[in-house]
Formats: C-alpha cells, sequence, structure tokens
C-alpha cells in the first residue's frame, strides 16, 4: 500500500505489518503502533537521506512487520565505504532518538517516554547484528567484500541471519512455554528473519550477475580501474573464477596451458559475456 511520496522515493507499508497494526491496534496498543510506525520510518530514512547525499538512488522505503527497508536501485557493492555509510545511517539516528529521550525530553506520560526509548535502543542495536538481511550484516559483507568477494560476503552473512533467526524464534518459543506472552513477538521476529535471510540466499546468483554487470559498466564509465590478477588452467569454470572478483578492482585472468606456458589473458568483461551465453558450465577455454 503507496502512502505518498517524499523527493521522489514512495512510501509504503506491506500488507502484513497493516493486518498485525490492526489487530495490535484491536488489543489496545493503537498509540504504540503509531510510535512504531514513526520510529521505522526515521530509521529508514536516515538510510535514505545518507544514500541521496553519497549520490545513490533510493527507490522506496517500506514498513514491513517489526521492520522497514529502504530499497537502493543504485548497487553499492561496488563501493564497500558507501554501503557501510548507509547502513550504519539507520542504527546510528534510532540510538540518538533513544539517547534524547532518555536524557532530554520530559515525558508528561513516562510510560509513553519509556516506550519510545526501549522501542528505539531495540530497534539500533538489533539492526547491528552482523546477519542479514540487518544493517549489520550489510556492514559485515561491505568488510569482507574486498577480501572475500561480493558472493562469499553474502553468503557468510546471510546463513549468519538463519542462524540467528532460528535462535530468537527458540528463544520465543521458550519464554511462551513460561507463560510469557512476549515470547510470541520474539519467535514471529526471528520467523521474518529466517524468511528475510533465506530470500538473500536465494537471490545471491541474481545480485551477484548484478555485481559483476555494474562493474563492467563502472569500467566503461571510468574508463580505467585498478587491476588483480589470478592465473588459471583452460578448464577451470568462469563462474569458480569470477568469484574470485573484488569490488574495488578489475579481474585479469592469466590462462596456463598444459606446457605452463601463457595461453592467453581474460578481461572480466569477456568472462561475464561467456557466461552469459553459454551458462554456469562454461570454461575459460570458452572464452
Amino acid at each position: 500500500m503507496t502512502l505518498g511520496r517524499i523527493a521522489g522515493v514512495y512510501i509504503r507499508v506491506n500488507l502484513a505489518f497493516l493486518l498485525l497494526a490492526a489487530i495490535y491496534a484491536g488489543l489496545g496498543w493503537g498509540l504504540e503502533i503509531l510510535i512504531i510506525v514513526a520510529s521505522l520510518f526515521i530509521h529508514e530514512m536516515a538510510h535514505t537521506v545518507v544514500a541521496l547525499l553519497l549520490g545513490v538512488k533510493v527507490g522506496e522505503i517500506e514498513i514491513l512487520p517489526f521492520g522497514g527497508q529502504a530499497r537502493i536501485e543504485d548497487f553499492t557493492g561496488l563501493e564497500p565505504d558507501a554501503d557501510i555509510y548507509i547502513a550504519l545511517a539507520g542504527p546510528l539516528v534510532s540510538l540518538s532518538l533513544a539517547a534524547l529521550c532518555y536524557f532530554l525530553i520530559r515525558w508528561p506520560d513516562q510510560a509513553i517516554g519509556t516506550f519510545v526509548f526501549r522501542l528505539n535502543m531495540g530497534l539500533g542495536l538489533f539492526n547491528l547484528l552482523p546477519a542479514l538481511p540487518l544493517d549489520g550484516g550489510r556492514i559485515v559483507r561491505a568488510v569482507l567484500s574486498p577480501a572475500m568477494g561480493f558472493k562469499k560476503s553474502t553468503r557468510i552473512a546471510a546463513i549468519m541471519g538463519q542462524v540467528l533467526s532460528v535462535g530468537l524464534a527458540a528463544s520465543g518459543a521458550y519464554i511462551y512455554y513460561k507463560n510469557n506472552l512476549s515470547g510470541i513477538n520474539l519467535f514471529v521476529i526471528g520467523i521474518f528473519l529466517f524468511w528475510a535471510a533465506r530470500r538473500e540466499k536465494k537471490y545471491l546468483a541474481y545480485a551477484f550477475m548484478r555485481f559483476l554487470i555494474n562493474k563492467k559498466a563502472e569500467l566503461a564509465r571510468r574508463g580505467l580501474l585498478e587491476s588483480r590478477q589470478v592465473v588459471a588452467a583452460p578448464l577451470t569454470r568462469v563462474t569458480r573464477v569470477l568469484d574470485q572478483a573484488r569490488p574495488t578492482h578489475y579481474l585479469l585472468v592469466v590462462v596456463m596451458d598444459e606446457a605452463d606456458q601463457v595461453a592467453g589473458i581474460l578481461g572480466e568483461a569477456r568472462l561475464i559475456e561467456t557466461l552469459l551465453e553459454k551458462g554456469p558450465q562454461a570454461t575459460l577455454r570458452d572464452c
């Protein structure tokens, strides 16, 4: 559901969130739901503002069950530093709001003030956990990517997200078993986080191909990039070689034949073209 548009960025609310909001409002939590929506919106706007300042285009902000997402249209995988700045913006603003509530604002209703403080503190700290799709997971991917590559670092951060989600869901189930209804929230958060982390892994191949194609476009735009060389045999699969791609360098492959002679040098663009033409079974010899 689209609520409006700010500075070219669409503001949407997920239908599942609306359903949960209606349920909680019916239970007398109407004001708390409004505070949650406002806190999530501010959190995501922080991501959006930093992205726009860095020249990264944002398509929309979507409020999801127990979270939100600013959808980045430009690909930040080629610029790990930009990815870190954008990811850090949301948690830092949420923690700043929590500090503001705790030290400066005096609420007429102390219970509401405590709720705002705990919500934003939890939102900031939770999102810093090192697991995709949380902001901390994106920071981990950006830190690991220059050394390990975009593909492997994404897979590691997504697996960490699944492990975390299972722990949250199990904790929520145990708390509920001990006759504490708050465990339901934790259980639902764990289930939703598991689904989101699984989605990151499911679309990894698509994201990786987008990463490679954008690298090719980056070379065309800049005219030059620093290079990184690897040596491989002719029958090595192109996909295995491309796993060595790093965000800040252009990959050059020195192909060595059986006589230990240089058979040729392949650029990253040629590898991508062969992969698209011949599929994942393609080898360097096909190039």
